[in-house]
């Protein structure tokens, strides 16, 4: 078992010997990785408290290798020893390893540093070309092969890869709509509901679809509507619009408009139907049955929030609504490009049509209906889903969430609340066509690892063969499951997806218990080695195995609707005529800029602030603009972003990506 090896031998190593790298020659198996995640714990090396004993007896402790990375030393007879700490930030570990050309180690990883390791690589040299290896490493050369669109999105501007990604298990959703069934339930079916009357709202959002823009009355597997009412207007027409008028109002309006057993079905079922606008209708009632809805006098009800101010953007994907705008090309919220009917990408919050939708959710905070630390802070990290989902139980408990957009298995765990079930989203006219979709899906994140080039001969044939084991069957298994003796081998686990995964022993429950209070997740990363975020394919069917029964069934609930997503093939519901050909395709994890194109943006304000979005949330928020900027006009706004640089940063990512993916 291996013990940490400090970043300062290896600096003396280098002074000393004058070697290019050390312990290359001293033994032809050796290869030193340095992995930094801002994580003590998420690195290579057993960081726990209380040991572990494993199946077949072995003690691991503190500084120790992990299990899974032992097993691997033992499989492919590597001698892995540990450079830095992982509780470093990835950005600090490259800044300051860059200074010596990348010679303290054989691989580097962590997180969002996929440009990083293309800048360094083609314009420095630090890093090795792996497509001019991939003989080396077949198993990654036949997945290369089979997927040529992630091939594409990892490849610099010279035309060479330079690092392999953690690619998140992709063709799945990424994040769920869910919802307190019983607070729609008790809403729409009760038969003798006692609504409130003392809570009111002042109607402020007007509704998206009219007479000059109607909803389709008849989409393709959904109940037809049967008029051309819009419960907005009918509910901004009320003198009076507590939780007992516009409940009511509601309740008339899908009675008058669908046919359902329940109209609850309305918004539960997989023939689930409403547009934004009844969506909308549906958080006033939310908002305005504080005390129907939770039986507490004083509460107050938020019909939508994120999980904590950081997770903020999650509020913009409500544009897909409105008619497909495009908030981000990916997952990840600075992932703020789409593709263009061209195939180029362009800077989505520039849009007038992405601006209108911000003006809309402005609407719905002037009503009430977002939380406002959702809209607060985006460094803001105090987990809201826990006190908005997970305290109604506490005495003095106030506050309550009906609404948030994200990960399954954690937000329908049985430990939060288990009243929480997943809901289709809103029905809209994406790229021309009537239909369910989502546009965020598991993607290649801009997480991996590269190899240094400094590695000896020797070294480098270590490293290929730890890259390329992870796509091979036996390594994709460990690094998705675990040591092979986790692992029941007398039957299969069947997802809610219809797939076959690797089913688990009783073990790991026990184990997770013990050391992770029983999360699979963080047990499988922390504590044996596992779902590392280095080079690899991650499947979900380890998720799977720890998703409770109503997380398993918002996960069939939207495969059996046949809700859609993006993907790297940019395959989806195409309409008969115009539509934009490359609407579904996700943009690359990162891009990849020479050093001319780094100079022409290095100093523009809109690539290098941070918190540029926060004029985005100024605006939802109704600042005074004479005090912060929140433009009130598109004309305002565009200026806004234009004087940041806009022309410059779009021209010089539009170019790179023509590059990358081979048009020039």
């Amino acid at each position: 078992m291996k013990r940490k090896i400090f970043a300062t031998l290896g600096l003396a190593c280098l002074t000393v010997l004058g070697l290019a790298s050390c312990g290359g020659d001293e033994a032809s198996n050796s290869l030193s990785i340095n992995l930094a995640y801002g994580n003590a714990n998420r690195g290579l090396l057993y960081n726990q408290n209380t040991p572990i004993t494993l199946q077949d007896g072995t003690t691991v402790s503190s500084g120790d290798l992990k299990p899974v990375w032992q097993y691997i030393e033992k499989e492919l007879s590597i001698d892995i020893t540990v450079d830095g700490s992982s509780a470093n930030k990835s950005a600090d570990m490259m800044s300051q390893e860059a200074t010596n050309g990348f010679k303290n180690a054989n691989i580097y990883g962590g997180t969002n540093l996929a440009s990083d390791f293309m800048n360094y690589g083609a314009n420095n040299g630090f890093f090795v070309r792996l497509d001019e290896h991939l003989n080396e490493m077949p198993e990654f050369a036949a997945y290369l092969e089979t997927n040529p669109d992630i091939r594409t999105a990892i490849t610099a501007y010279d035309g060479h890869i330079y690092h392999i990604p953690y690619i998140a298990e992709i063709g799945n959703y990424a994040r769920l709509y869910h919802v307190r069934k019983t607070w729609i339930t008790d809403l729409l079916d009760e038969a003798n509901p006692n609504y409130d009357t003392a809570s009111e709202i002042e109607a402020s959002y007007e509704p998206f679809y009219t007479s000059s823009h109607p909803r389709a009355k008849s989409i393709s597997g959904l109940p037809t509507k049967k008029t051309d009412q819009n419960i907005i207007e009918i509910m901004n027409k009320l003198e009076v619009k507590n939780g007992k008028t516009l409940t009511e109002a509601l309740k008339t309006y899908i009675k008058d408009n669908y046919d359902y057993d329940k109209l609850s079905d309305f918004y539960l079922s997989v023939d689930a139907a409403y547009d934004i606008d009844e969506l909308v209708a549906l958080f006033r009632c939310v908002k305005t049955n504080p005390v129907y809805l939770t039986g507490v006098a004083d509460a107050k009800t938020y019909p939508f929030f994120t999980r904590q101010g950081s997770y903020r953007e999650e509020v913009l994907r409500f544009g897909t609504y409105f008619d497909g705008v495009k908030a981000h090309g990916s997952d990840s919220y600075s992932s703020r490009w789409a593709f263009d009917e061209n195939g180029d990408p362009y800077y989505t919050y520039g849009t007038e049509e992405f601006y209108n939708v911000v003006t809309y959710l402005k609407t719905w905070n002037d009503e009430g209906l977002i939380y406002g630390d959702s809209l607060s802070d985006g460094n803001n990290t105090a987990n809201d889903r826990s006190l908005l989902y997970g305290s109604d139980s506490q005495q003095n408990q106030k506050n309550f969430g009906f609404m948030c957009y994200d990960f399954t298995a954690s937000t329908t765990a049985d430990s939060l609340n288990k009243d929480i079930v997943a809901i289709l989203p809103p029905v809209a006219e994406v790229n021309g066509v009537w239909q369910h979709y989502v546009d965020n899906t598991r993607v290649i994140k801009p997480d991996g690892w590269a190899v240094a080039s400094s590695s000896s001969n020797e070294e480098l044939t270590q490293a290929f063969k730890l890259l390329n084991y992870f796509f091979t069957d036996e390594g994709y298994q460990v690094q998705n499951y675990g040591l092979p003796d986790m692992i029941d081998q007398t039957k299969k686990f069947e997802g809610p997806d219809g797939k076959e995964y690797p089913a688990y022993t009783s073990w790991i429950k026990e184990q997770a218990d013990i050391h992770a209070k029983g999360d699979y997740s963080t047990f499988l990363r922390d504590v044996m080695g596992s779902l590392i975020p280095i080079g690899y394919q991650k499947e979900i069917g380890f998720e799977y195995q720890y998703t409770s029964q109503r997380g398993l069934d918002a996960v069939a609930l939207y495969t059996e609707a046949g809700v859609g997503q993006p993907s790297y093939a940019g395959e989806g519901k195409q309409p008969t005529s115009g539509g934009n050909p490359n609407y579904y395709k996700l943009i690359p994890p990162a891009f990849s800029l020479n050093r001319n194109q780094q100079s022409q943006v290095q100093n523009l304000s809109i690539a290098t602030d941070t918190n540029f979005s926060e004029v985005i949330f100024n605006i939802i928020r109704g600042l005074d603009p004479s005090e912060v900027a929140a433009p009130q006009t598109y004309a305002e706004y565009l200026k806004y972003f234009k004087d940041a640089g806009l022309d410059t940063y779009q021209k010089v990512y539009i170019d790179a990506y023509k590059v990358m993916s081979g048009r020039e």
